[in-house]
Formats: structure tokens, C-alpha cells, sequence
């Protein structure tokens, strides 16, 4: 077991710590695209031939000979989208095409129907066309042997459409990694009606939300990643390992919420030095979730310890888990978590050389986002997490991020413009 000798490391030391690790190859599995959204491209996808096969008309029009033109034609007949026409185009004739639908042979040009008269069954065209003139020719989609998306790229609805215009109606995919959530704690609780909630409320205990916090953001932003189960565990070794290895015969990422401070109470410690990791680094230069962990037992098992806190936890998933598990799967195009920037309104502070994340209300003004910093300390502090509007990341080299500082944020919530 390689155990990193400081107790806090920064995000970069992380990197070269586990940067030798071998890739995760999870194994593959060919799809239709539409049952695939959200997996991760096994090999680039090349354009199988030219897009469009035939000319397409990039206007609602009539489709005709543009060295007939200006002129009167005679239409003799229509092809709407979806329909291969099976006419050729006669000397003075016109067909009335709708937009991406293919042009008889013969045509070279679409004449907007706005810019014809209309007479019966006759059209007239008062000014020439060239060839090609509202048209989308073979190929200018896409050419054969493109490469329309990389391995490594989430497969997005916005990138599967784009794909079956192509003509792409399958791929290989990497298999989902498998995941358990093991949330430990002798107070925590999930009852099943919110009446229940409130006895074991009134009585102590915590309602379990951190865990689902982390299956929340996979399902939404780690997709090519699916959660098997998520277990509550008591602050007890034994409970605590039996779950993490079962964990780890049945799931490649194990994340355990709880148990990773410094108490005499805290063993998930304790268990994951004793199950023998190959590389395992204990606390990581940030705040708020300092406590957090990774231990890498293979290529294609490492376990995550965080905080309970959620805010913790989320500052873990969004600085620390989601880029190590798309390193370990290659992915070099991902579903975006909303970040953008703006500035702000008041200092927050020190830094002491951590990545802190600070919670912030956020307006909307004519120059952009203004990032006011809520005053709090701890992390533990939850309920402001309803009241932020945004998470404003602050890099270790920032030590004292002062009023008009231009920061990043993740947006928790959409925010109007201020009405002025």
C-alpha cells in the first residue's frame, strides 16, 4: 500500500499521487445511440458516408433548372421531407420541395416560394439563380470518414441528434461503472413518511440527506455512472467494513458519506487502511471537506470517503470525485456542470493555501453576474444551502478574494435579471 505521508494534500499533489494508476477499461457494449445517452464513447464515430446522400432543399420553394432562369415553369408535382422523389425534372417544369427534402434529378436550384408568382399550376421567377442556390449539397453535413464525435465524449441528447442526421444509429460504449453509497452514522435515519420524519427529529436524530445528495449528482451530471444501492451503516468497525467490502465485491466506486474526521468514532479510516488500498491519500487542501479521501485498489475499485455535511460533500463531488472518475475512464467531453463567472460584491476569507468553496447570493446585472458571499462559518451550517444561489470556487493561490474580484461560480439556482 502506497500511503501518502502528509495528512492534507493539494488537488495537484493528488494527481501525481494516483497519476500512475492504471485506466479503468470497464468493458464495452454496442448500443443504439438512443439507448445510450449518457454513456461514454468507446471509439471515435466516423460519418459512415457524405451527408446529406442527395441534394437537399434549404428552403420551402420550387425546386427547377437555374439555366431556366428567370422564367415561368410548370409544377408537376411536390416532394415533402421524408420522401425520395422518384420524378425527373422536364424542361420548364418545377416541383415544390419543403425544407430538407431531396430535389428530383435534373434540379440545380430552390427558388424560395416567396419570391415566385403563383398562377394556377404555373410559377414565375423574375431573376436568375445560380447553381446551387438554396441547397444543401451531398457532403456538407458531413463527409465520409469524419470524425463526428471522439472517444471519450458523453454521448448527450444534443450530440445523438447530430448523430442520426449523420446517419449513426449505433456505437460502442464503455459499460457504467457500478456504485455503492454507504452513508455512516448511528444518527442518521430515512423514514418513509414525513410524520415519522418529524418523531425521529423531535427525538435526535438526523434525516439522511448527504447520501442522497451524491446519488442526485450523478444521476445528473456522472451519468455514465449507475447506483447500485445506498445503505445507512451505525458508527460501528464492524458494520462499517462488512458494507465496504461487500461494496467492493459487487461496485468499482464506493462512496462513504460519514466517519472521516478525526473522532475516536470515525472508522471508515480504519477500515480502508486495513482492506489494504495500493494507493491511498488521506485529506485533500480544500474547504469545505478537508477529511476527504481516495483509496484506489485497482484499476477499476477505489472508495471515496467524505464528509456528512453536504456541503462538504458536495465540494468533494465537484472538485475531487467527478474529475478523478473522468480520468480514470478517459472522458475527455462531459455533461457540463453550470459554471460561469462573475464578481464580487464583498471579500470573503483567507484562503491559508485551501480551495475553498464559499456559498454566495447572486444577482443578475447589465454587466453580469454580482457574487455577494454569505457570511457564515463551518461547513455544517446546511440550511444555506436554500438560501445560496451559488457555489464561488476560489483557487489556493487566491489568498484574500476581495470586492470586484472576478470568481467562478456554480449555479445553484437561475437567477433573473434585477429589474433596474
Amino acid at each position: 500500500m502506497r500511503l501518502h505521508e502528509d495528512k492534507y494534500i493539494t488537488l495537484h499533489d493528488l494527481d501525481e499521487v494516483l497519476g500512475n494508476a492504471p485506466r479503468c477499461n470497464p468493458g464495452t457494449v454496442e448500443l443504439a445511440l438512443w439507448d445510450a445517452v449518457g454513456l461514454v464513447l468507446a471509439d471515435d464515430v466516423v460519418a459512415p458516408f457524405d451527408t446529406p446522400i442527395m441534394p437537399r432543399a434549404a428552403y420551402d420553394g420550387f425546386a427547377v433548372r437555374s439555366s431556366e432562369t428567370p422564367g415561368t415553369f410548370k409544377v408537376v408535382g411536390s416532394v415533402l421531407i421524408g420522401q425520395v422523389p422518384s420524378g425527373v425534372l422536364g424542361k420548364g417544369e418545377a416541383y415544390y420541395v419543403t425544407t430538407g427534402a431531396y430535389l428530383p434529378r435534373g434540379a440545380d436550384v430552390v427558388v424560395p416560394e416567396e419570391d415566385v408568382t403563383v398562377n394556377g399550376d404555373l410559377i414565375t421567377v423574375s431573376k436568375a439563380y445560380p447553381v446551387g442556390k438554396n441547397i444543401d449539397e451531398p457532403g456538407s453535413y458531413a463527409r465520409r470518414g469524419q470524425v463526428l464525435a471522439s472517444k471519450g465524449t458523453v454521448l448527450t441528447p444534443y450530440i445523438m441528434s447530430a448523430l442520426l442526421e449523420a446517419g449513426v444509429f449505433k456505437a460502442r460504449f464503455y459499460s457504467r461503472l457500478k456504485v455503492s453509497v454507504i452513508s455512516t452514522g448511528s444518527e442518521l435515519v430515512r423514514p418513509n413518511t414525513p410524520e415519522e420524519a418529524l418523531r425521529e427529529f423531535m427525538n435526535g436524530k438526523v434525516i439522511e440527506s448527504t447520501g442522497s445528495l451524491v446519488k442526485w449528482f450523478m444521476g445528473n451530471y456522472m451519468p455514465y455512472l449507475t447506483v447500485l444501492r445506498h445503505v445507512i451503516v451505525k458508527d460501528s468497525y464492524g458494520e462499517i467494513m462488512e458494507s465496504v467490502k461487500g461494496a467492493l465485491v459487487e461496485s468499482n466506486i464506493v462512496i462513504i458519506t460519514g466517519g472521516t474526521g478525526p473522532s475516536d468514532i470515525d472508522y471508515v479510516h480504519e477500515v480502508i487502511t486495513s482492506l489494504r488500498p495500493r494507493y491511498y491519500v488521506r485529506g485533500v487542501k480544500m474547504r469545505p471537506g478537508r477529511p476527504s479521501t481516495v483509496a484506489v485498489f485497482d484499476d477499476c475499485r477505489v472508495v471515496f470517503g467524505v464528509s456528512g455535511h453536504p456541503i462538504s460533500a458536495l465540494n468533494a463531488l465537484t472538485l475531487l470525485i467527478k474529475p478523478f472518475v473522468e480520468s480514470m475512464l478517459g472522458i475527455t467531453s462531459t455533461i457540463p456542470i453550470p459554471r460561469v463567472y462573475g464578481k464580487l460584491a464583498g471579500s470573503t476569507e483567507p484562503g491559508r493555501g485551501l480551495w475553498r468553496q464559499v456559498r454566495a447570493k447572486v444577482e443578475l446585472g447589465d454587466e453580469g453576474y454580482v457574487v455577494k458571499p454569505i457570511r457564515i462559518t463551518g461547513s455544517s451550517f446546511t440550511s444555506t444551502l436554500a438560501e445560496a444561489d451559488a457555489l464561488v470556487n476560489i483557487p489556493p493561490w487566491v489568498n484574500e478574494a476581495k470586492e470586484g474580484l472576478l470568481v467562478e461560480l456554480i449555479l445553484l439556482k437561475e437567477t433573473t435579471k434585477v429589474k433596474r
